[in-house]
């Protein structure tokens, strides 16, 4: 009886744990379970906890959990995938470092401009990145309130910065955003401007004090002969013209680095075109006896140019050609077929130009020796430069080969069609 009785007892404690277990201690270990999946980021098999009412409830409450963690993250990841497509898509370097100078973001453009892998957050900026002038930038900024402006020199190329400090909502200082620009092709335009208005000043100088000296000649002798009034009118004839050309090539220039320059295209033939071109120089030509030899292949195809733009740089080259051409010397005009572009090329057996400054000619006033700039033959300085703007207008490019005492040749290379 007491056997019965005390195995009755056991199996009643076993029946009891095991409600306990089921109820009260497996629920959690499945909720520990859950919570621990969850925080890997892993999507668990069931939500669903075996146990009473409660522990059902947690279970669906750590569903909604997850579902909205996952939702969370699905937005964060959008707005970083968005935020760096702004960031590799700007053509600014960005680095953003916070108060310890310790690296929170940086965009590719950044890692190019000083050849830097990728960068771990929560890098040291020094371990990345040593110049003076970024340190500075920096330090000056977290020292004030404003924007810091420096500029920095990378491989040649001028660097222009802007160090911001940032801060929280509580006016705390959190750390400092830096952009970089670069400034190179803006210093070099900036220089070309200087050195326009510079020589252009200086062409216009000597005409102007000539003008000037004469006339102030003619009012101070008012009996001037009239040989001598004759041979001060002609010197002022000549500079008056001279500085005819310069403002009618100063004018082109800028029609033609314009941000419209209103091409009139058409179908160019060009064995028509030399010939009109050779018709329009035919006394400049005699008058020197110079030999024009016109070299067209049959079943060249027209191109497609403005006509009078095209004459334009033609004349420009021809006018360079017959000035520096001796007497009874020799210049021929080409055109020939290259894959998909014409060359137009004309040629001379003149004086030449030295290797040292033919990469420079098509540079406005640009000027060679004094064997090419006597004032006999002299011009504005800006004949080449306008060639090579027509030709970039059709899309195309100038080349230059020369050699001194053997001559010069230009070309002008074309697409066949726009």
């Amino acid at each position: 009886m007491i056997w019965l009785l005390l195995s009755a007892i056991i199996a009643s404690t076993m029946a009891l744990m095991l409600i306990a277990w089921r109820k009260w201690i497996a629920p959690w270990r499945q909720v520990e379970e859950l919570v621990t999946e969850i925080g890997r980021g892993e999507q668990p098999r069931t939500f669903l906890i075996h146990g009473g009412a409660e522990a059902q409830r947690i279970g669906l409450r750590l569903e909604k959990i997850f579902q909205d963690l996952t939702q969370l993250n699905k937005q964060i990841a959008k707005r970083e995938s968005g935020m760096q497509t702004i960031f590799s898509a700007m053509q600014d370097a960005l680095l953003v470092v916070d108060s310890n100078r310790r690296v929170i973001l940086t965009n590719q453009t950044f890692r190019k401009l000083f050849a830097l892998p990728e960068i771990s957050m929560g890098t040291p900026l020094l371990e990345v990145v040593r110049d003076a002038t970024l340190d500075g930038a920096i330090a000056d900024a977290f020292r004030g309130s404003e924007s810091v402006r420096s500029e920095l020199t990378l491989d040649g190329s001028q660097i222009e910065l802007y160090a911001v400090v940032t801060r929280n909502d509580a006016g705390e200082l959190t750390g400092a955003l830096v952009l970089f620009h670069d400034i190179t092709e803006l210093k070099k335009m900036d220089q070309v401007r200087r050195d326009f208005v510079a020589n252009v000043s200086h062409e216009l100088r000597t005409p102007l004090s000539i003008l000037r000296g004469y006339i102030e000649t003619l009012l101070d002798n008012p009996k001037t002969s009239r040989e001598e009034l004759s041979r001060i009118l002609g010197v002022m004839e000549r500079h008056s013209k001279r500085l005819d050309l310069l403002a009618q090539d100063l004018l082109t220039l800028a029609q033609l680095e314009s941000v419209n320059p209103n091409l009139q295209l058409g179908n160019v033939d060009l064995p028509s075109f030399f010939g009109e071109v050779i018709r329009d120089w035919e006394k400049k030509l005699v008058k020197k006896q110079l030999n024009v030899i016109v070299d067209v292949p049959p079943g060249l195809p027209p191109i497609r140019a403005d006509r009078a733009r095209l004459q334009e740089a033609l004349y420009n080259l021809l006018d360079n050609a017959v000035k520096y051409s001796l007497e009874h010397g020799e210049i021929r005009l080409m055109a020939r077929r290259r894959d998909e572009q014409i060359v137009l090329s004309v040629s001379d057996n003149g004086i030449g130009i030295s290797k040292e400054d033919l990469p420079r000619i098509f540079e406005r006033f640009y000027r060679v020796d004094k064997a090419r700039s006597t004032e006999s033959i002299r011009g504005t300085g800006l004949g080449l430069a306008i060639v090579k703007h027509v030709a970039q207008l059709h899309g195309g490019r100038v080349e230059a080969e020369s050699e001194i005492s053997k001559g010069t040749t230009i070309r002008v290379i074309l697409p066949v069609g726009m």
